[in-house]
């Protein structure tokens, strides 16, 4: 698989910066944190400017992973691992799927979402879920948790 790999085995990918673009935006489009594109970036402040080239740590988590094998199919690892071409392209390029074998994949599936309703409270969150509320705080470090916004529900 082409492309950078960091020491956590995150695949790194570029952004170029857009005038208009903030930190926030960036990492919630790209499903990661601000603190995780701070840290694949060495910035030590929120500060970015127009053409700059950002690391994008696209599998940064996952951790279930796949090497391929010559005469797989999409069709096979999809039904082998249980997840839909979704799963699968949400954490790999699928445009640089080569299935040649020994071709490193990221096959866990997308978490789940949950869109707040006015009606929702912490705990019913929680009970929805199973979830402590440790484990709901770490799945949305950057959500506000208000009205309409779409958290992590595992």
């Amino acid at each position: 698989m082409q492309g950078n790999w960091n020491q956590s085995n995150s695949y790194m990918m570029q952004y170029v910066v857009k005038p208009g673009d903030s930190l926030y935006m960036i990492a919630k489009a790209h499903g990661i944190t601000v603190d995780e594109l701070k840290n694949a970036n060495h910035l030590v402040s929120n500060v970015i400017y127009p053409n700059q080239v950002l690391l994008i740590p696209k599998y940064s988590n996952c951790d279930k992973t796949y090497m391929t094998e010559l005469g797989d199919s999409i069709k096979n690892i999809l039904t082998r691992h249980n997840i839909t071409i979704d799963d699968l392209a949400f954490y790999n390029d699928l445009d640089k799927l080569t299935l040649e074998g020994n071709q490193l994949l990221y096959i866990d599936k997308k978490k789940k979402t949950h869109k707040i309703d006015k009606n929702d409270t912490v705990e019913s969150i929680l009970e929805k879920y199973n979830l402590s509320p440790l484990e709901l705080l770490k799945l949305n470090q950057e959500q506000l948790f208000s009205t309409g916004e779409i958290i992590v529900s595992k």
